[in-house]
């Protein structure tokens, strides 16, 4: 029973994140006011989050990989760790192009994938409970 629940989560949460194209780099973009940022799909080489769904409240993006989400990139001390309720992959096209999120810190805990070009809500499975991410090759989907 275990077994079939932990597959079926994993599927309605791979579900909503599969969509369609990111050269990683070390720096982490400070969150910003969300009238900066449009939900559009345009290759900015960042993963955004939002605190809101439909892309509303404060976001964070992020070029790099970060292992903890309470700080929301370099310097800056907005906690983005389990707040996130939708998202963007905006990296470029290329190996490192889709973005594993984890659960806990430090890359640990249950993990999914947003392809690179995708975008949405985060599925309530997932909602406010995201609190670190890195760059891989492929979801592996």
């Amino acid at each position: 029973m275990s077994k079939i629940r932990t597959l079926l989560l994993a599927a309605a949460i791979a579900l909503p994140l599969l969509a369609v194209p990111a050269t990683v780099t070390t720096a982490n973009a400070a969150p910003v006011d969300t009238t900066d940022v449009t939900a559009d799909v345009t290759a900015d080489g960042n993963y955004w989050a939002w605190v809101d769904t439909n892309f509303g409240g404060k976001a964070c993006g992020w070029a790099g990989n970060d292992s903890n989400w309470s700080t929301c990139g370099a310097g800056s001390d907005f906690n983005m760790s389990d707040r996130a309720s939708s998202w963007r992959n905006s990296g470029y096209s290329g190996a490192y192009g889709d973005v594993r999120v984890y659960e806990h810190v430090g890359y640990t805990g249950a993990s999914t994938c947003a392809p690179n070009g995708g975008q949405g809500n985060i599925p309530w499975e997932w909602n406010d409970r995201i609190s670190s991410h890195k760059w891989v090759t492929n979801c592996g989907y």
